[in-house]
């Protein structure tokens, strides 16, 4: 059963030139448009299944916030269809509805009469609420003298405090202190692990990839990758190093013979006389197969590789020289093999470079080919999945907690 359903879901905003304007198209009641329409949501189609923790991520002005308050229903699309199942309780812009004027008291009574929930049970609720906001007697008094902290843990205690079905939060980790922080984590791993339904709009991709099992990508008012949260997030990482450093592979063109020594194909595969491929997993071997033509032999060569990120961040760079290989001195093909890849999601190229004897001129090359993907089944951060081990000396564990030191066979 899914919890939540879009279909089709667009939301256009009317953009006018001057206030005037609006005024002269009420007049004209419909007879003469002028505005300009702004589609922050468009043709959004979405299915959220009971008890899932959904991530979304996007640039600033992507359309999260618009498509978070759509499924809220605090705003209503200007097509397509919206369908919830289940008490929706939502932390979009902390405090939204809160009433300057009434109590801490007074505002979470009044959000559980919006919500449905009857007086005697917000009644009870009352003291977790106030424990969870740690406001003390602020509780009871007008929160226009609250502080923008107090504003905040009010805020988040009562949207979190309803037992609600479906949680919808925006960005709401990204206020407060350390220690309210951590306590919204607690919370909202809680939820999680209840088997609530949690839509969870975070910029900080390591909490979407540690707390959602699924992840929306939005681009531009439209979903640009939805799927699970490694695939989703290094779709969106390999997206945002190209637009801050654009760096285009090359395609790959067919080769002419020269009359030096020439490259005449790349291939990248997970063996040595594989077709080349394009989507590999940390752990695979990976290997680079280089063919060369050497025209006139005996006239010895090397070969060198580089591996780059697609942001032109150089991974790794080798050659036959550097590792004492003899110099090849006829043509043939060279490969490079890297097993069980340690390289983590991203997407990547090879340049190829054909070298004298000694390794200082080049011949030939060839420059950003074979792109391909690496998706990582693991927890992990970074650009490669280094050996490593986790230990704990005895020392740094409290008194009661160190193991005793093993005794000798004759102790």
């Amino acid at each position: 059963m899914f919890a939540i359903e879009a279909r089709q879901v667009s939301k256009a905003y009317r953009i006018y030139a001057s206030p005037k304007d609006r005024l002269k198209e009420f007049i004209c009641r419909g007879r003469r448009s002028y505005h300009q329409p702004f589609w922050a949501i468009r043709d959004v189609s979405l299915q959220i299944k009971t008890g899932s923790t959904i991530g979304l991520i996007g640039d600033n002005g992507a359309g999260k916030s618009t498509l978070l308050q759509l499924v809220a229903g605090v705003l209503r699309p200007t097509a397509g269809q919206v369908t919830t199942h289940g008490m929706i309780s939502t932390i979009l812009e902390l405090g939204t509805g809160f009433n300057h004027e009434f109590t801490g008291r007074e505002n979470a009574m009044m959000s559980g009469t919006i919500l449905g929930i009857p007086p005697q049970e917000m009644e009870q609720r009352l003291s977790e609420i106030a424990d969870f906001a740690e406001i003390g007697d602020f509780f009871d008094r007008p929160i226009k003298i609250y502080s923008s902290g107090m504003y905040v843990r009010l805020a988040f205690a009562v949207a979190t405090s309803v037992d609600p079905d479906i949680l919808i939060v925006d960005e709401a980790l990204a206020v407060g202190d350390q220690y309210f922080q951590k306590r919204c984590i607690d919370r909202i791993e809680r939820f999680r692990k209840a088997g609530k339904t949690i839509l969870f709009c975070s910029h900080s991709l390591y909490q979407v990839r540690m707390v959602c099992s699924e992840a929306i990508w939005l681009k531009d008012g439209q979903v640009a990758k939805a799927g699970d949260t490694a695939s989703v997030i290094a779709a969106y990482e390999n997206y945002l190093r190209e637009r801050d450093a654009p760096a285009r592979s090359l395609p790959a063109v067919e080769r002419a013979p020269q009359a030096f020594p020439w490259i005449s194909q790349v291939l990248v595969g997970r063996r040595s006389a594989d077709r080349s491929c394009d989507q590999f997993v940390t752990g695979e071997d990976l290997v680079v197969s280089v063919d060369y033509c050497v025209p006139n032999p005996p006239t010895p060569v090397h070969v060198g590789i580089c591996i780059d990120r697609n942001d032109a961040v150089q991974v790794f760079g080798t050659a036959t020289h550097v590792a004492g290989t003899t110099p090849f001195p006829t043509g043939g093909r060279v490969c490079l093999r890297l097993p069980r890849l340690p390289l983590l999601s991203g997407q990547y190229t090879v340049t190829v470079f054909l070298l004298d004897e000694h390794g200082l001129h080049v011949y030939d090359r060839l420059e950003r080919q074979c792109p391909f993907n690496v998706v990582q089944n693991i927890q992990a951060a970074g650009l490669a999945l280094l050996p490593h081990q986790w230990e704990l000396e005895a020392e740094c564990l409290p008194a009661e907690a160190a193991v005793p030191a093993t005794r000798h066979a004759g102790a």
